[in-house]
């Protein structure tokens, strides 16, 4: 059995198919206007205040493109409210895409403000709900039988049962080269793992000394244009996928070509070899690292090569 086109489901040769939602998508609201990025928190302290002036500088060319991938993620969503595309398969994968959206944006603003332990987070969260979407083209029953279980009432808890409805599509990521290693870096650098927290406290240490900075939040080059890279390139994984749902988001041929233009540039724009990035190394005994290159407190700094 096929689901729409979009690949195989997971009923079995013996299995009854599982039926469509009972639900209808009503009172959708999605932003037909386009999306703006938020603007800068007041109160920020002098370390946080000049890094949002100094990403605003030198990392210009990566928010514009950010701001205006989320601008046309929006205005692609929106073409999902046609009366034609509007049903519970739509719903499905829109429901992860705007949370995808989402911690985007509020991810943007943390590294705005030299927040880069807690952007890195909302980046493997954005891997995760990107993947996610892609992998449900695939296991679209998951998402049914999750529409069918949830919303009864438990008597014994005199509640509504909402339901987990547990997804998690890791062979996505896994066969992703791009998606792999950043969401890898990320989980590494995200938990309370030695080394990657030395970095956020004392990016300068070695063997020698160990130069503290306690609840550093001053503009870093390498944290910045390695976490806008990581947004940059989920982002544009979201719009390829969208273009690929055309049924359940018909968006304009003009909105297509502009979509595929602006995917195009940002390839472009991560190729630079200056950029602060993190690529796949294998050693000797096959063993798989994360290499870190380029990273630098400012702009002008000798990069560094940082093995995990």
């Amino acid at each position: 059995m096929t689901t729409g086109g979009l690949g195989p489901t997971n009923a079995g040769p013996d299995d009854l198919p599982i039926a469509d939602p009972p639900q209808r998508v009503s009172g959708m609201r999605v932003p037909s206007e386009g999306w703006t990025l938020p603007g800068k928190p007041e109160g920020l302290d002098a370390a946080a205040e000049d890094a949002w002036r100094q990403t605003g500088f030198n990392l210009a060319e990566d928010l514009r493109l950010i701001a205006d991938g989320l601008d046309i993620q929006a205005l692609v969503a929106s073409a999902g409210y046609t009366p034609t595309a509007r049903n519970m398969t739509m719903a499905g994968f829109a429901t992860l895409w705007s949370r995808a959206l989402l911690t985007t944006a509020d991810a943007v603003g943390l590294v705005r403000r030299g927040a880069y332990q807690s952007a890195i987070p909302l980046a493997r969260q954005a891997v995760e709900l990107v993947t996610a979407q892609r992998g449900l083209t695939e296991e679209l029953d998951a998402w049914r039988r999750w529409t069918h279980e949830a919303y009864g009432r438990d008597e014994a808890s005199r509640s509504v049962e909402q339901g987990v409805g547990h997804y998690f599509s890791g062979e996505t990521i896994a066969g992703d080269d791009d998606l792999r290693v950043i969401y890898r870096a990320a989980s590494d650098f995200g938990r309370p793992n030695f080394g990657p927290s030395a970095l956020f406290v004392a990016n300068e240490a070695n063997h020698e000394r160990y130069p503290l900075i306690f609840g550093d939040q001053a503009f870093h080059t390498g944290w910045a244009e390695l976490l806008l890279g990581w947004l940059l390139r989920t982002s544009a994984k979201q719009l390829h996928l969208a273009l690929h749902l055309d049924q359940f988001f018909p968006a304009s041929e003009e909105l297509r070509a502009r979509t595929v233009e602006h995917v195009r540039t940002i390839e472009a724009h991560l190729t630079d070899e200056r950029r602060c990035r993190v690529e796949e190394y294998n050693d000797e005994d096959g063993r798989r690292h994360v290499l870190m290159l380029e990273f630098r407190r400012q702009p002008a700094d000798q990069g560094k090569r940082l093995l995990f």
